[in-house]
């Protein structure tokens, strides 16, 4: 599963958009119920439109046939063992049913068809998300199997901008013909309970097996709180603040690690200022070398070498250096790395890009090949197994 899952601390809200398929809830807690820790959320809240809260209405509320479908689910749940008492909280009140607001203020949309529209709903989801998500003890499950794909994606979206460790995105399936139009509508597994399709033909309710699936979601929420003061005013400008502080592969700095001098340049300019040990490392890990036992062996077997005097000063304080001399020592590489991506950092122009060029426990650097270049001679090429250039005549 996607996310950690909750300790039972705090409450659990089922957050969904909505079309005119409110089934789409009925089933996400019926799977939910069927869950390892069978935790029920402790309510429901719903974004929908004025045309998707009557036909909530019409299927989950509608008292006129007997129960509805919201209180025959919390029956059928408390028949298999799950007592809903003082949770599933939901009903047609706007505590729990919230409309998405016209663009102009005025009124509720009835449905999400135009640019201005889809504008409102993301400001009104990433508002309405944003209430729940800044208590640390409340867990959300955002339900995203609703409405129309682009309020799904605008959900989708806005839990990868607030969603938290413990937070889930979740989509629900239910085989054919159950996912289509039936009289009555299919709420979940019903137990004495016959559908009838468009064509004729009859289907018995508990005939019906519901998927519930967990989404992964890049969590994006730590990485930028830092670089807001506060909390920006609508959807369209946190994306567009993230998307200044995101690196895009046109806005990489260039990288020269000079092999002459031992420097890494940051546009030809900025020296990020390594050990000999750290541009080393860095060196053999940009050079193609990833392994940390290759980077260790590479370079035990450089300081078993003779130098020249006229080799450049950095490799000589290399071959001093206390690191690398014991045959099973890779702390020293793990540690040189470390400091090497701190003093990266410390670069302003590499101050959120130092991960992709020494990531973290031993994965290859993904910083864009384009962007690196080298100068000087490769003072490891040989140990490496590397064809030895010709010299220049």
């Amino acid at each position: 599963m996607t996310g950690k899952r909750s300790r039972n601390k705090g409450e659990c809200v089922l957050f969904a958009v909505l079309g005119m398929s409110p089934s789409v809830l009925t089933e996400t807690v019926w799977a939910l119920a069927g869950e390892r820790d069978k935790r029920l959320p402790d309510r429901v809240v719903v974004l929908t439109t004025s045309e998707g809260r009557k036909k909530l209405a019409r299927d989950l509320f509608d008292s006129g046939r007997g129960p509805g479908g919201w209180e025959r689910l919390r029956k059928a749940l408390k028949a298999r063992g799950l007592d809903s008492a003082g949770r599933l909280q939901f009903g047609p009140a706007a505590d729990h049913v919230r409309l998405f607001p016209a663009p102009s203020g005025a009124g509720d949309l009835a449905d999400i068809a135009t640019s201005a529209d889809n504008l409102a709903a993301a400001d009104f989801i990433l508002r309405e998300l944003r209430a729940f998500t800044e208590n640390p003890d409340t867990t959300v499950l955002a339900s995203i199997a609703g409405g129309r794909k682009t309020m799904s994606a605008l959900l989708m979206s806005c839990m990868s901008l607030l969603g938290r460790e413990q937070d889930r995105v979740l989509h629900v399936l239910v085989n054919p013909p159950y996912d289509t139009p039936l009289d009555p509508p299919f709420l979940f597994p019903e137990r004495n309970v016959k559908h009838r399709s468009r064509d004729g033909g009859g289907y018995r309710s508990d005939g019906a097996c519901i998927d519930l699936i967990d989404v992964p979601f890049v969590r994006m929420r730590g990485w930028y709180e830092g670089a807001f003061k506060s909390a920006p005013p609508g959807y369209a400008a946190l994306v567009s603040g993230v998307q200044r502080r995101a690196p895009t592969p046109r806005n990489y700095p260039e990288l020269l690690l000079d092999r002459t001098k031992g420097r890494l340049l940051v546009d030809k300019t900025d020296d990020a200022r390594l050990s000999a040990t750290e541009f080393a490392v860095l060196v053999l890990l940009l050079g193609g070398v990833a392994a940390p036992k290759a980077i260790h062996d590479s370079l035990l077997a450089f300081k078993q070498k003779t130098l020249d005097s006229s080799a450049p000063e950095w490799l000589h304080e290399l071959k001093e250096s206390s690191r690398f001399d014991a045959e099973q020592c890779l702390d020293d590489v793990s540690k040189s790395l470390s400091s090497a991506r701190a003093k990266i950092k410390r670069v302003a122009a590499l101050e959120l890009l130092a991960d992709k060029l020494v990531p973290l426990r031993g994965r290859p650097p993904v910083y864009p090949a384009g962007k690196l270049s080298f100068s000087g001679p490769d003072p490891f090429v040989d140990i490496r197994g590397y064809p030895v250039p010709p010299s220049t005549p």
